[in-house]
């Protein structure tokens, strides 16, 4: 509202040698061929304007050679503005025209709001009524280093056909789209390239690692392969979800954000690792499938930002008909809503691994030997690990297993749990204590804050609920931790 209502004039002409020539006429001198200014005759062709020349003047023996047309061309705005009713032949097929507008979303840079997208605004009210588009997704300007814009008389552009050939198209298409946050400016480096081409290459090693895998159907479905299924596709379901709501906000970055994190940690690092036969043994046939349909459901997630690797991959995966295109696939709707029982034993079974390959970093320990790890007889716990499969898992991943009972050994802290893990080495006593003290200290803190926050009581008005109640399981969760952390040190003492 604010650009169309402070509108200004601005020039209708320019002099220059490209764009739609002012549809006006003077009549020229018959002795000099100078043009007579003061007499102009405007039409949509030259007979029109021929035609109105002879009624004004009453000289119906005129011809076209005595009028000449205005050099100068029309603003380039003046024709830009009309793009939303002219590309559907507006004027013409009013049928296609009612069809297509209003547009859904126009695409474009925000240095040319006034210049283009407002007028385009003002056309579409004067001659249609209503706005041309629903939604304005302005990008951001694309600068070198130093923040400068990109042109060719600064020569900072980059030459694009030469990225590509160094880091593939789906590369640069990734690395730039990863990088540049609605509306905000990116600072173009090859580094943003080269990210995407590691994904890709990620991506391309997934497969080969998948096709690699001899399949023997008579081997049966074990229940660490079966929970990872089930997990993999109810993190398929959220990454789906929440990459729908990105696109429904423009948020393109944070949504290849978030299928990069959930590719590479997720499907690569953990769900591969877990449904992969040992080395010279095969894959049973649900497992070999299950993994199959995933990763096809995946491409079609990340297709929209890596077209040409997902479709290359997609017609690997398997035989295809003609026509059984990754680009003409709809996201399935097979995969199921997310089960969150699933997703809680895994986040725990993650949380569990990272602590047990930090113990091995700290004391190191070979990832050969096998951890045993004990926890406490606490309800929640005792069901966690008896989830089918869940140990399984486990051992997969950290090479660790785990049993309910009074441990001796170091102990750590898995979210809000405690466990003891059981070493062949003999432990630091003292580091020991000063580790624990200081991870005490550090969640004492934190909940100090957390309690300051929630006795702000502007906060705990003004705050939705749902973010509150957030602050107040941080608060417990650490409390939990302290509590923890308290025995731990009194029984090392």
């Amino acid at each position: 509202r604010h650009w169309v209502e402070n509108i200004r004039d601005w020039c209708i002409s320019r002099q220059l040698w490209w764009g739609h020539q002012i549809p006006a006429w003077y009549l020229a001198s018959e002795s000099t061929g100078n043009l007579n200014d003061n007499q102009v005759f405007v039409g949509a062709t030259a007979e029109d304007a021929l035609a109105e020349a002879r009624k004004i003047t009453g000289r119906n023996d005129l011809q076209l050679t005595d009028l000449r047309q205005d050099e100068d061309v029309l603003d380039t705005w003046f024709s830009s503005w009309l793009w939303p009713i002219s590309v559907f032949d507006g004027w013409k097929n009013k049928e296609e025209l009612d069809y297509y507008y209003p547009t859904s979303v126009l695409v474009t840079g925000w240095d040319i709001i006034f210049l283009w997208v407002a007028r385009m605004i003002m056309a579409g009210y004067e001659w249609q009524g209503q706005k041309p588009f629903k939604s304005v997704y302005f990008t951001g300007m694309v600068r070198d280093k130093q923040r400068r814009k990109m042109s060719k008389q600064l020569g900072n552009s980059p030459d694009a056909l030469a990225l590509i050939d160094q880091f593939g198209a789906d590369g640069v298409r990734y690395g730039i789209m990863a990088s540049a946050p609605a509306g905000g400016d990116i600072l173009f480096d090859e580094k943003l390239c080269e990210l995407g081409r590691n994904f890709c290459n990620k991506v391309w090693n997934a497969l080969r690692l998948v096709k690699s895998w001899q399949v023997d159907p008579s081997l049966p479905h074990d229940d660490g392969r079966a929970i990872a299924i089930l997990w993999m596709k109810s993190r398929l379901s959220e990454v789906d979800t929440e990459l729908r709501r990105h696109y429904q906000q423009f948020r393109l970055s944070e949504g290849v954000t978030s299928l990069y994190s959930f590719v590479w940690d997720d499907f690569c690092s953990v769900f591969l690792e877990v449904i992969k036969p040992a080395y010279g043994e095969a894959s049973d046939q649900k497992s070999y499938d299950a993994t199959l349909e995933l990763f096809e459901e995946i491409c079609k997630l990340l297709h929209p930002f890596m077209p040409f690797i997902t479709e290359e991959i997609w017609h690997q995966l398997r035989p295809r008909t003609g026509g059984d295109d990754c680009m003409m696939s709809l996201i399935s709707a097979t995969v199921g809503e997310a089960d969150p029982k699933v997703l809680e034993v895994f986040e725990h079974i993650l949380t569990v691994k990272s602590a047990v390959l930090e113990l091995r970093n700290q004391h190191q320990l070979s990832p050969k030997e096998t951890m045993v790890l004990v926890f406490p007889s606490e309800p929640e716990l005792i069901t966690l690990w008896n989830t089918p499969g869940a140990e399984a898992v486990l051992h997969k991943l950290a090479n660790a297993t785990c049993a309910e009972g009074i441990g001796t050994g170091v102990t750590f802290l898995a979210g809000k749990y405690q466990y003891h893990a059981v070493l062949t080495i003999e432990v630091d006593k003292e580091a020991e204590l000063k580790r624990m003290n200081e991870e005490l200290a550090y969640y004492q803190g934190f909940v100090l804050s957390v309690d300051k926050k929630l006795s702000n009581e502007k906060f705990v008005a003004n705050a939705h609920p749902d973010v509150v109640e957030k602050e107040r399981q941080k608060k417990a969760d650490g409390e939990s931790k302290i509590e923890q952390l308290q025995k731990s040190i009194t029984q090392l003492n």
